[in-house]
């Protein structure tokens, strides 16, 4: 049953490849592949197929730095400034946990007039916040909630100030190879990486290979690539509190809401730290998506329905891959399938943010 209503989904949407994973109190129920990983070569997509993950990697970010704030090398409310030299003068304020909790007003890189001209170039990481560095704030930080990119490759910058390794080295030492996340690795497309899959977009019409799309312009707001297999452990990794302490996670997982707005209520849905807060009454969920050229991926977690589904894709118009996951999670508890998505499928979430 729930093989038709994979496929059939695939069909409505013509979704090349699709790997899905359902883990219940811990344990995976399904962990499978769907269509073709690489159309030209038809070769099938499993559990072990690689994609580009986009914004689910936002959690690996948010739990590298959370082990930091638990070992006390850092704080939450410490400046972000306090650990990178030449900001500008209106991004010295704004904290780590404004930056967690997409609260830090900072413009979003990813929004820049320009930036579709410059993600087929190979750019310093400076050359990326250099377009937005001249721009003002959107608003006080800690005042409203915006999804901001830029806020999360500072966390990277930051990660690589304070413990003297690079972004990617600390996270292989720290998350990936103590869980066994073998497959799990920053992307870079001159790499040679096994069950790679290819991404897939329509022009036209027409199924087509994604272009070209730098890892400089994702790093560690989302360069991560990683499979099923491997998120079954992070998400194993989660339920056992296995990197971090159970109240830091639950820190992550509590509605971070600002001075401002009324998100909760209206938009059914307030940022953690690294996560995204459903408002499903009083079921504790939280969730994330990922966008980018030629893939989409989600990652939701019913903390108290001891239920996660995690699905990658190798095709990126897919409007809410949470929606998705919320069918195949109330094929394996009937109380989920009855309850209406949160966000409203029809509302412009920022849960869907690349």
């Amino acid at each position: 049953m729930i093989d038709d209503y994979i496929r059939n989904t695939m069909a409505k949407n013509q979704i090349p490849g699709l790997s899905v994973g359902v883990v219940r109190e811990g344990e995976p129920v399904l962990v499978k592949g769907y269509g073709l990983a690489n159309v030209e070569h038809s070769v099938p997509a499993t559990e072990k197929t690689v994609y580009e993950i986009a914004s689910v990697g936002k959690t690996f970010t948010a739990t590298a730095t959370m082990m930091l704030v638990e070992s006390g090398v850092i704080s939450l409310e410490d400046a972000i400034a306090q650990y990178l030299d030449n900001l500008p003068l209106p991004w010295q304020s704004v904290t780590i946990k404004q930056i967690l909790s997409h609260q830090s007003g900072l413009p979003n890189y990813t929004d820049a007039p320009n930036y579709w001209e410059i993600t087929r170039k190979d750019l310093s990481k400076s050359e990326i916040l250099a377009l937005v560095t001249h721009l003002p704030l959107k608003f006080p930080p800690g005042e409203l909630s915006a999804y901001d990119n830029t806020g999360y490759y500072l966390l990277g910058l930051m990660l690589e100030e304070v413990t003297k390794q690079s972004y990617a080295d600390f996270l292989q030492q720290r998350i990936f190879q103590p869980l066994g996340m073998s497959a799990t690795v920053m992307n870079h497309p001159r790499d040679i990486v096994l069950h790679r899959a290819a991404g897939y977009r329509f022009l036209q019409g027409k199924l087509v290979n994604k272009p070209y799309y730098s890892p400089a312009v994702t790093y560690s707001a989302g360069g991560q690539l990683s499979s099923v297999e491997d998120m079954v452990k992070w998400e194993q990794a989660l339920c056992n509190a296995t990197l971090l302490k159970p109240a830091t996670l639950d820190l992550m997982w509590t509605p971070h809401p600002p001075n401002q707005g009324d998100n909760w209520e209206k938009l059914r849905y307030v940022a953690g730290l690294g996560w995204w807060v459903l408002n499903y009454d009083n079921r504790r969920v939280v969730s994330h998506n990922g966008s980018i050229l030629g893939f989409a991926s989600n990652i939701t977690r019913f903390i108290d329905d001891k239920i996660t589904v995690i699905v990658l894709f190798n095709l990126d118009q897919i409007a809410r891959p949470d929606a998705i996951a919320k069918q195949i999670a109330g094929y394996y508890c009937s109380e989920l399938s009855k309850l209406a998505l949160q966000p409203p499928l029809e509302a412009k979430s920022q849960v869907l943010s690349t």
